[in-house]
C-alpha cells in the first residue's frame, strides 16, 4: 500500500527537477528521503524473508523516515516539499507531525492546486486511518468544485470514510460514503473508479442484507459499460472490457451467495490434515484465495493471523488456496511443482501463518468460486452454504465484520 502511495505523489510531483534550495548539503531532496525509505518497506513485504527480518527492515524505515523528516523540517520547507515532509512523517508513524503538516500544506497560498488536492486526499485518508472521521468528513466537504479532479479526489475521500465506518462497525455510514463515492465517480468518468467503487458498494449492499440493490446496481453498472463498449466500435479499449469482465464476475459471485459451497478439487495440501467443506460442517469457514508472489495477498496475512487467533476459538476454520504458479518466492514460472510446495511449506513459516494450504487441480476451485482477482475470501456458514464473497484488501474489516457475524449465528439460521 505504501508503494500505491508513493506512486501517487510522483505522479503529481515527479522525482526529478526539484530545485535542490537549501538541501544541497544533504545531496538528496526530501522526495529521494521519502523514495529511499518507500524502498525499504518495499523490501519488507518480499515473499521470501521472515517476519522478523520483515519487522526489523519496517522498524529501521520508522527510524529513517523520523530522522529525515527532521532534517527537513530543521531547513523550513515550504510548497512541495512540505508535502514531501508530510509524508515522511506519516511513513515515520507520526500521525499527529504529518496530519499538522498536511494542514499546513492547505493554507500555503503558493502551490499550485495540483499538490494541494494531493495533500489533501492524503489528509482525508491519515485522518480516517487514525479514526477522526468527523474531521476527515470536514476536509472532504471543503474539495472546491473547480478543484484539480475534484469529482476523482471527492470518490476517494468517500472511499477512504466507507473503510474507516466499516472499522468502527457502523455499516450504514460506511455505505452512504460508498454511495457518495459511486455517484463521484460516475461523474468523474474514470472507469477503473466506477468498478471498483461499484464492486465495494454492492459487497456492503450485501452485508447489510440488501441483497437485491447489490444485484440491481451490479446489473446497472453492466448496462453502462456494455453501452460503453458499443460506443467505443468493434474493439473496446481494455479498460471497458476489463470492467465488463470485473461486473460479470461480481454478478456470478453474487447468485453464489445463500447457496451451498461447491467442493475443493485440491491436489496438495501443505502443512494442513486434508479435509473437505462437508466435513467442516458446523465451523465458519474462510475460504481464502491467494498466490504468495500477491503483494495484495501479503498484505492481508497480518489480518488472516489476527482472525485465526480471535475467532478459532468460536468456531473459525481458516483454509488458503492456491495454485501453482512455478514460485520459488522471487520469480513466478521459474520452479517445478515440487519446489513450489517446498517453497510454499517455508513460505507458511517465515510468515508465521497458523492455517494450512491447499493447492487448487489446475485451477478447478478457482473457476468454480469465481475467482477474478486475489485475494479473494468465502465465508462459508455453518450449515455449508456462502454467505459472503470478498475480493481485495482494501476494507478488511468488511471481511471480519461477516465473521463475527455468521459466527454469531447457528448452524440451522
Amino acid at each position: 500500500m505504501k508503494r500505491k502511495l508513493f506512486a501517487l505523489f510522483c505522479m503529481f510531483f515527479g522525482l526529478i527537477g526539484y530545485s535542490m534550495g537549501r538541501y544541497t548539503w544533504a545531496q538528496q531532496t526530501p522526495a529521494d528521503y521519502a523514495q529511499e525509505v518507500t524502498q525499504l518497506l518495499a523490501d519488507a513485504n518480499r515473499a521470501d524473508i521472515s517476519d522478523t527480518e520483515a519487522e526489523a527492515r519496517r522498524r529501521r524505515a520508522r527510524e529513517l523516515a523520523a530522522k529525515y523528516a527532521a532534517a527537513v523540517e530543521a531547513q523550513h520547507p515550504s510548497g512541495e516539499n512540505r508535502v514531501w515532509l508530510g509524508y515522511l512523517y506519516h511513513l515515520a508513524g507520526n500521525t499527529d507531525k504529518a496530519i499538522e503538516t498536511f494542514r499546513q500544506v492547505l493554507e500555503d497560498k503558493s502551490l499550485i492546486e495540483e499538490s494541494k488536492q494531493q495533500a489533501r486526499l492524503y489528509l482525508i485518508r491519515t485522518l480516517s486511518e487514525a479514526g477522526r472521521v468527523g474531521e476527515a468528513e470536514s476536509i472532504l466537504a471543503e474539495i472546491p468544485s473547480t478543484a484539480f479532479n475534484a469529482d476523482e479526489a471527492r470518490a476517494e475521500g468517500h472511499e477512504f470514510l466507507a473503510i474507516a465506518y466499516t472499522k468502527r462497525g457502523e455499516l450504514d455510514r460506511a455505505v452512504e460514503h460508498e454511495e457518495q463515492a459511486l455517484e463521484a465517480a460516475r461523474k468523474s468518468g474514470l472507469i477503473p473508479r466506477i468498478w471498483l467503487t461499484g464492486r465495494s458498494l454492492a459487497q456492503l449492499y450485501v452485508a447489510v442484507g440488501r441483497r437485491e440493490e447489490a444485484a440491481k446496481l451490479l446489473n446497472e453498472l453492466k448496462t453502462y459499460f456494455d453501452r460503453q463498449a458499443r460506443l467505443a466500435g468493434p474493439r473496446p479499449p481494455k479498460a471497458i472490457r476489463t470492467a465488463i469482465g470485473q461486473i460479470e464476475t461480481a454478478m456470478a459471485q453474487l447468485e453464489m451467495v445463500g447457496r451451498p459451497a461447491p467442493p475443493l478439487n485440491v491436489v496438495k495440501w501443505i502443512k494442513e490434515t486434508p479435509t473437505t467443506l462437508d466435513a467442516l460442517r458446523g465451523k465458519v469457514v474462510a475460504l481464502e484465495f491467494f498466490a504468495a508472489w500477491c503483494p495484495d495477498c501479503r498484505g492481508l496475512m497480518p489480518h488472516l493471523r489476527d482472525w485465526y487467533a480471535r475467532y478459532t476459538p468460536k468456531g473459525l476454520k481458516i483454509l488458503a488456496v492456491t495454485r501453482y504458479y512455478g514460485y520459488n518466492g522471487r520469480e513466478v514460472g521459474k520452479a517445478s511443482p515440487a519446489e513450489e510446495e517446498a517453497f510454499l511449506a517455508r513460505f507458511k513459516q517465515l510468515h508465521s501463518l497458523p492455517y494450512g494450504t491447499a493447492i487448487d487441480n489446475g485451477q478447478q476451485s478457482m473457476t468454480t468460486y469465481h475467482v477474478r482477482s486475489i485475494p479473494h475470501v468465502v465465508i462459508i456458514d455453518r450449515s455449508g452454504r456462502v454467505r459472503f464473497v470478498f475480493t481485495w484488501h482494501t476494507n478488511p474489516y468488511l471481511c471480519e465484520y461477516m465473521i463475527k457475524r455468521v459466527l454469531a449465528e447457528s448452524a440451522g439460521d
